[in-house]
């Protein structure tokens, strides 16, 4: 390994992840200026919040993007500070003021005025168990279900547990934050606490970039050619990918109820696989990573394994310090054919995540609307799971609080999926902590202990022998799911004349697509549609036929000919009442008796 090789391999995440964004496409970074935007005006909403937008209409009133963090302070707290912290907070950061509207011009951020909030407080100090109710109480808030339009998009309460320890929790919309920006909003707090509680000024800086600035950027950057530069690699890295393929242990339906297994690593696992990292020139995420991978490979029989991951979004300086979620998903697919070594593995793993760092610009959303894979409203239509790895200074150690108090920071589940199952990796004070989530409408408890504990024993062998070829690595028991059968096509060629809702909805559609023509059998997401116009469309159609459409069975039915079918299926309005003694006479004395005892019986 030469000695630039094993440099980058020393490098943190968020270094590494500048690094590549400077040699991106091999050519000198671009030396474009982030604009400052009026906050009073119009502000374009980002690419994330178009589809959290959407995506919040897909499934109304489930909590399934939510950003919720428990914040342990112990020592003696100053309330009225925390409380003035929090305003400082607020007021310093437009996104913590932002709610997002639909307008003609597309989705915009509104950023409001400052008015000054009060800190919950709720006191259980005097419980016998203030801990465990502490904890009730944080899940409850997880599930808070923001309105994107009216906001406020985030919750904050303070919990008493003794008079020196305390609980906050704050749970955010992911439309306005993210993971990276949860470390700048309790920095930021901790400062101005220490500011209140000393009577010194707080050290802060300059007024940061803000995420309407960002917003504006990103539209700025993305220009229709760099996306098509960008498109024309993604679409090379997902073509062909046939998923998972994985029944589960009850038939998919629609639902997001979720619960989670967590589990701790082994110490002495966790100072190998920093061991092979650095042999290896990648990072304990790649090697992570590998192991998800091959957990994955047993579980469905196939050696072509893509996974989605998150990634920080904060690769120019600029950005370091906005508040906001800049987060993106990228696919990581990766070829485990020939049976490689582990150490291999990883290299690939290594190759296949620098390739795409250098592409990361491009939104998810954009991906998706782009390749226009089968979707059902069920599964992601990309992949089925996501992998994240969080190893953050604020969750690695206690942090100062002000002169006396100290802050532990700790994630949380709130038991909803975004994908079938997800595996989750914090480096904590106690070591590395992992959390496993996955939709309990599919996949019983007993199946996912066992992926758990699978997935324990891979790594712990892997990183112990990493010359060790896949199949001779362990191959614990796992759940015994058939392979998922070949799903039908959604509609076939419609045969008989238009009819007159068919007919409406085509002229619908080709006003909401802007296209001349739109037949009957012509898919919605074929002709260009994508998330934020199926919303629109949506609205279009229960507007001008009274129905009751939902996003989601636009996505089931995308054809107007399917969709013209549900919509008659299930009306929008009672259909008229008709004349009781015209339905009497029309029925035999066995009905006209079989009603009058159902009416004694509700009687």
């Amino acid at each position: 390994m030469n000695d630039s090789v094993a440099r980058l391999a020393r490098l943190t995440p968020e270094q590494r992840a500048r690094l590549v964004a400077r040699a991106r496409q091999g050519a000198p970074e671009r030396e474009s200026r982030v604009p400052r935007v009026d906050p009073g005006g119009p502000i374009p909403a980002s690419f994330a919040q178009e589809q959290l937008w959407f995506l919040s209409r897909l499934a109304p009133g489930v909590p399934n993007y939510n950003v919720p963090f428990r914040f342990a302070l112990d020592g003696p707290l100053d309330v009225d500070a925390l409380t003035g912290a929090f305003n400082d907070v607020i007021e310093r950061h437009d996104v913590l003021r932002t709610t997002l509207a639909a307008t003609q011009d597309g989705l915009r951020q509104i950023v409001h005025r400052h008015q000054e909030r009060e800190l919950p407080e709720r006191d259980l100090s005097g419980y016998e168990e203030p801990d465990a109710l502490a904890e009730r109480r944080a899940f409850e808030l997880a599930r808070t279900v923001f309105d994107l339009e009216q906001g406020p998009l985030w919750t904050a309460e303070l919990q008493k547990l003794a008079e020196r320890r305390h609980v906050l929790v704050w749970v955010a919309s992911h439309a306005i934050a993210d993971g990276g920006s949860i470390g700048v909003v309790v920095d930021e707090l901790a400062k101005c606490y220490t500011a209140r509680v000393t009577g010194k000024p707080a050290q802060l800086g300059e007024n940061p970039v803000q995420f309407g600035d960002f917003a504006a950027w990103q539209r700025q950057e993305l220009t229709a050619e760099r996306i098509g530069e960008l498109l024309g690699y993604w679409r090379e890295q997902v073509r062909g990918y046939a998923g998972l393929g994985l029944s589960y242990d009850h038939p998919k339906r629609p639902g997001l109820d979720g619960r989670t297994i967590t589990f701790r690593v082994d110490p002495s696992t966790g100072a190998l696989i920093d061991k092979l990292a650095k042999k290896r020139a990648s990072s304990p995420f790649m090697v992570l990573l590998a192991t998800y991978q091959v957990l994955l490979m047993r579980l469905s029989g196939r050696d072509d394994i893509a996974v989605t991951a998150p990634l920080a979004g904060r690769d120019r300086p600029e950005f370091e310090r906005v508040a906001g979620s800049l987060t993106n998903t990228v696919v990581l697919r990766t070829s485990l054919r020939e049976n490689p070594s582990f150490g291999d593995l990883v290299d690939r793993v290594r190759d296949v995540t620098f390739d795409a760092l250098k592409h990361a610009d491009l939104p998810f959303g954009k991906l998706v609307e782009e390749v226009r894979p089968a979707r059902d409203g069920q599964s992601n239509p990309i992949a089925q799971t996501i992998f994240s790895y969080a190893g953050t200074p604020m969750t690695r150690s206690e942090t100062p609080f002000g002169p006396d108090v100290r802050m532990r920071c700790d994630g949380m589940s709130n038991d909803t999926v975004r994908f079938d199952f997800e595996l989750v990796l914090d480096e904590k004070l106690e070591g590395l902590s992992a959390r496993f989530e996955y939709n309990a409408d599919w996949i019983e408890r007993a199946s996912a202990e066992l992926i758990c504990q699978a997935y324990q024993e891979i790594l712990a062998s892997a990183v112990r022998h990493p010359e060790q070829k896949l199949d001779e690595l362990p191959a614990p028991e796992l759940p015994r799911w058939e392979p998922e059968e070949d799903i039908p096509e959604q509609v076939r060629r419609s045969t008989g004349a238009v009819s007159p809702l068919e007919e409406r909805l085509t002229e619908l559609w080709a006003a909401r697509l802007d296209v001349e023509r739109v037949g009957r059998d012509d898919d919605f997401f074929g002709l260009g549609g994508h998330s934020f116009l199926a919303t629109e469309l949506v609205a279009d159609i229960n507007d001008q036929l009274g129905s009751r459409l939902t996003v989601l069975e636009l996505f089931q039915a995308s054809t107007v000919a399917s969709l013209a079918k549900v919509i008659e299926e299930t009306p929008g309005t009672e259909p008229d009442e008709p004349d009781l003694a015209e339905t009497v006479e029309s029925m035999s004395d066995d009905e006209v008796a079989a009603a009058l005892r159902r009416l004694r019986s509700r009687a």
